[in-house]
């Protein structure tokens, strides 16, 4: 598997309304709900409901692909869409290596779209996904984000799996809460797995 991370801003920019006007720290943007089923130091076993992702995917560098991905998901969810209707922002933004040379970018669409009922994007390589109620291992971290620190917390998160004998799929996905300005220390990143 490849973890090409660079330290860009892109992911902390899920932290933007779509207009580019920031968002308050303290604002509650809607999230992927789920339900804690044990915490072990940084690690939690999250069982998620049913979520709706637009996912752009793009072959490429990690960050060309990330930014490209990112402007064409914004653009979908301003109104560049069947609606047109724009789309409220939500967090986390989601990046993941697709295992055949790109990367998929992903916004949560929220509690309100379901994958038939979604905006067509004007955008076919646009894609909305729908993922059914699933059992995820996460992994929380602070911190900029880059090559080094993807890498160790993916390690940390399958010697923890491996150690618990959890087997798990090779859908490791970064989600990036946080804006460029927030200081590292508080920021809140997470890499996410699914059970088997």
């Amino acid at each position: 598997m490849r973890w090409i991370f660079k330290a860009i801003s892109v992911l902390a920019l899920a932290a933007l309304t779509l207009s580019g006007t920031a968002v308050p720290a303290h604002a509650k943007q809607e999230r992927p709900e789920y339900t804690v089923v044990s915490t072990e130091g940084d690690v939690e076993i999250r069982d998620y409901e049913t979520m709706v992702l637009a996912q752009f995917t793009m072959r490429g560098s990690y960050r060309q692909s990330v930014s490209q991905g990112y402007m064409k998901l914004e653009q979908y969810f301003l109104g560049k869409n069947s609606v047109p209707e724009p789309i409220a922002m939500t967090v986390p933004t989601m990046v993941r290596d697709d295992l055949a040379g790109g990367w998929a970018t992903m916004f949560y669409m929220g509690k309100r779209y379901r994958a038939d009922t979604a905006p067509r994007p004007h955008d076919s390589r646009i894609r909305v996904i729908e993922f059914p109620p699933r059992r995820i291992a996460a992994i929380v971290f602070p911190g900029k984000l880059n090559d080094d620190v993807m890498r160790e917390q993916v390690e940390k998160l399958e010697e923890w799996l491996a150690a618990h004998g959890i087997a798990h799929a090779a859908d490791f996905t970064l989600a990036g809460y946080d804006a460029p300005w927030v200081p590292a220390s508080r920021r809140h990143n997470e890499v996410l797995v699914t059970l088997k």
